[in-house]
C-alpha cells in the first residue's frame, strides 16, 4: 500500500464499494477513502495504519459505534479524530482543511455518490475558509465539516458566518487519540515553520 501522511475516511452508505484517491498539499499525501460502510472503513484504516499513516480523520456521517470499530481496528498504531456536525440525510458534505498555500479552486477533490449525491475536499488558507464555505453553501453544500488541522475558531468563525443555513462541524480528537494527534502537529509544525 502507498504510504501517506494522513487518511480522510468517509461514510458512503449508496456505494457499493470502497472508493480512493489521493490528494497532496504541502508536502503531506493524503489518502481520501469512502466506504459504505462502518465494517469497511474499520478494515481500510486498519489497513492504513499498517503501511504507516499517521492519522486519520473520519467525516460524513460516522456515529460513535461506527468511529469506535475504526478506533479499534487501528490498535492505538494511529490517531484517530472523528467530525461533529450531523450528516443523516446529507446529500452534499463539504470538508475543507487549512492549507495557507493552498488556493481553494486549485487544492480540491470532489467524489459524486451513486445516490447523486457528493463530498467535496478542499484546502484552503485560514483566513478564506469562511468565504469558500460560502461559497459552497451557495453551490448546494448541506454540510461543512473543518478538518482537525484547523483551530476550533476558525470552525467557530464559519459557524457563525453561515448561521443556521447547513450544519458546521469540527474533527476532535477522543482522549486515547490525543498523545498521537499532538506528536502529528508537532512533527507537522517542525516540517513546516513558517506555518
Amino acid at each position: 500500500m502507498t504510504r501517506y501522511d494522513e487518511a480522510f475516511l468517509f461514510l458512503d452508505p449508496a456505494g457499493e464499494s470502497v472508493g480512493r484517491s489521493e490528494l497532496e498539499h504541502g508536502g503531506i499525501r493524503t489518502a481520501l477513502v469512502w466506504a459504505p460502510d462502518a465494517a469497511a472503513a474499520a478494515r481500510v484504516a486498519g489497513e492504513l495504519a499498517a503501511g504507516g499513516v499517521r492519522l486519520i480523520e473520519l467525516y460524513r456521517g460516522f456515529d460513535l459505534p461506527g468511529a469506535a470499530r475504526v478506533i479499534e481496528a487501528v490498535g492505538g498504531r494511529v490517531p484517530v479524530g472523528v467530525a461533529s456536525g450531523a450528516a443523516a440525510g446529507v446529500r452534499h458534505s463539504v470538508t475543507i482543511f487549512a492549507d495557507d498555500a493552498a488556493d481553494p479552486d486549485r487544492v480540491r477533490t470532489v467524489r459524486r455518490h451513486d445516490d447523486g449525491g457528493s463530498t467535496t475536499v478542499i484546502g484552503a488558507p485560514d483566513a478564506v475558509i469562511e468565504s469558500v464555505a460560502e461559497a459552497e453553501i451557495a453551490a448546494g453544500a448541506e454540510l461543512i465539516q473543518v478538518c482537525g488541522g484547523a483551530p476550533l475558531t476558525t470552525a467557530a468563525r464559519v459557524a457563525a458566518t453561515v448561521g443556521d443555513r447547513v450544519a458546521v462541524g469540527l474533527v476532535s480528537w477522543p482522549f486515547e487519540s490525543i498523545t498521537g494527534a499532538a506528536a502529528y502537529k508537532a512533527s507537522w509544525e517542525q516540517a513546516h515553520p513558517s506555518a
